[in-house]
């Protein structure tokens, strides 16, 4: 819990697109796209004009230097991808605004289907209050439209959609408004009883007094300061939640939480949970199937990096990375990160030097890490956000091509003008916000503008994106196992909430098929059990699929 308990509602003033109250600085003018660059700028055309709100001049403590991210999801069920943009705004002992200066409002962005978005904040009853850090999407109450939890320093707050473009803030009746130092969440179905539980993760008990013993005046490390244990919330499937941490076995107050992702890493059917940790081990928590989880990290070879060390771990990117059908994970670290290739054995071995992302992000803090396939060649690339912890000077974002057998290489010059951009980036999402199936990316940055980049790769690749509805299975299709064919290329996947460093992306599976004009054979393995086979599909498509009922 907070010790400076500044978790209260503060008021909130419509945002303008000119003023920039409590900012440390203007926001980064468009960047202009070069003829042949695969990414391409266009969060000003697209009408994205939030700025994130700092209130202060430098990076002068340690909840300062983390950032603020949103959620992609389709609020409004139209088939296009809408944008929630998570702020932050005054916060006595942590900022410095003016006593005059007031929060500016989180931001609804509605997709209209032609490349722009409206803001229709106001009129959803999201401009939300206090500081916030992350959102996450999922329909917990399996109606057919996706609900919000947004991820506060302090109480955070769940949102129903109601269905008609409006949201009500259902946090007392749901009983998941916990306060403590939130920083992320995810929604999962760990019993698979139809209905997503919701995983909160908390950073640290925060002391604005503090300073480094070791480098007076300046801010301490995540050590100087208490842990706080994360939280686990069962759906009860009447609206309300029960807090089963403890008897889950997930209690762990020790930790400094950074992110906090679920999949199913050994193949199961009952989703773990993967949890990235400031300065000490990383966690994986397996799932037993019977409502309990036992934490295996170190065993497993995922709780600190190729030299043994536990730095500040932000993030981690699931994805099968060299292609042999098991779930990898990439981490961003404030040191060495980690590509986790797992074994048939169910061990993982840390191949980041191996793989060539050692030496190509070794001189950079990574933030934000996500795997695309950016040319639809059906191989997991991936985009990698940077950013410094202590200055407000940017550097460069990555792009980071694979040659299909998890060797990667840097595409950046490919990527174009954006990535010669020097941003102080945090969370990055992908998405394909316009569906012509190429995916994009959603970048949050500090005391900044976002970033919706554009992909116009030129590579003229087939694809295939799915768009799951449950019925036995929790709606949003969380957890469904994915293994696709078309002609001599195999893909595993699985459908995630998908959870990063602040951000959630589009939760809708995404396969880059190649030359490959047809999907041969699709199985999906449904949580409830359920097995369903497709057979000759057409590439280039959004292919709905709802679970059969029997």
């Amino acid at each position: 819990m907070l010790v400076l308990m500044v978790a209260a509602d503060m008021p909130v003033t419509p945002a303008a697109a000119t003023a920039r109250p409590g900012s440390a600085r203007r926001p980064t003018p468009p960047v202009p796209a070069k003829t042949g660059d695969w990414f391409a700028d266009v969060t000003q055309q697209a009408g994205l004009d939030f700025v994130h709100q700092f209130c202060h001049q430098r990076i002068a403590n340690i909840l300062l230097s983390n950032g603020s991210g949103g959620v992609v999801f389709d609020y409004d069920n139209d088939g296009f991808m809408d944008i929630y943009l998570v702020n932050w705004g005054p916060l006595k002992g942590v900022t410095a605004a003016a006593p005059d200066v007031a929060r500016q409002p989180n931001r609804l962005y509605h997709n209209r289907g032609d490349g722009t978005f409206e803001d229709v904040t106001e009129k959803a009853g999201l401009a939300g209050s206090g500081f916030g850090s992350a959102a996450a999407a999922g329909d917990f109450d399996n109606d057919g439209f996706t609900d919000l939890y947004v991820v506060n320093v302090g109480r955070s707050v769940l949102y129903r959609n109601r269905g008609d473009g409006t949201f009500e803030d259902v946090t007392a009746r749901a009983g998941v408004g916990h306060v403590g130092t939130g920083i992320s969440a995810v929604f999962l179905d760990y019993d698979n009883d139809g209905r997503l539980d919701l995983y909160v993760g908390n950073y640290l008990t925060y002391v604005p007094e503090k300073e480094s013993e070791q480098n007076p005046g300046a801010y301490p490390g995540p050590l100087a300061y208490a842990g706080e244990a994360n939280v686990l919330y069962r759906n009860r499937g009447d609206g309300t939640f029960e807090d089963v941490t403890r008897q889950a076995g997930l209690y762990s107050p020790g930790n400094r939480t950074m992110s906090v992702g679920a999949f199913d890493c050994n193949r199961d059917g009952h989703e773990d949970i993967y949890v990235c940790n400031d300065d000490t081990p990383n966690q994986l928590w397996l799932n037993d199937g019977k409502g309990h989880f036992h934490e295996v990290a170190v065993a497993a070879g995922v709780a600190f990096n190729s030299i043994g060390e536990a730095p500040g771990s932000m993030n981690a990117a699931v994805g099968d990375a060299n292609g042999d059908g098991l779930p990898d994970l990439f981490v961003t670290r404030l040191g060495y990160g980690s590509l986790y290739l797992r074994t048939p054995k169910g061990y993982y071995d840390d191949r980041m030097w191996a793989s060539g992302l050692g030496r190509l992000t070794q001189r950079y803090v990574a933030w934000g890490g996500t795997f695309l396939d950016v040319d639809n060649d059906g191989d997991l690339d991936l985009f990698v956000a940077n950013g410094d912890a202590f200055n407000l000077d940017g550097v460069v974002s990555l792009l980071l091509e694979n040659n299909g057998h998890g060797q990667f290489t840097d595409a950046s010059a490919k990527g174009g003008a954006f990535f010669k951009t020097p941003l102080n980036g945090r969370g990055n999402a992908v998405l394909d916000f316009d569906n012509d199936g190429r995916m994009d990316v959603l970048l949050t940055t500090l005391a900044d503008r976002p970033f919706l980049l554009h992909n116009q790769c030129p590579l003229k690749n087939h694809w295939l994106t799915l768009q799951l509805e449950g019925t036995r299975s929790n709606r949003s299709g969380y957890g469904v196992l994915l293994a696709l064919t078309a002609g001599d290329l195999t893909l595993h996947s699985e459908a995630l909430c998908p959870a990063g460093f602040l951000l959630q992306g589009d939760a809708r599976p995404h396969f880059g098929l190649g030359s490959h004009p047809r999907v041969d054979r699709l199985e999906i393995r449904w949580p409830s059990g359920c097995v369903q086979v497709l057979t000759n599909l057409a590439a280039d498509q959004i292919l709905k699929v709802r679970e059969p009922k029997i």
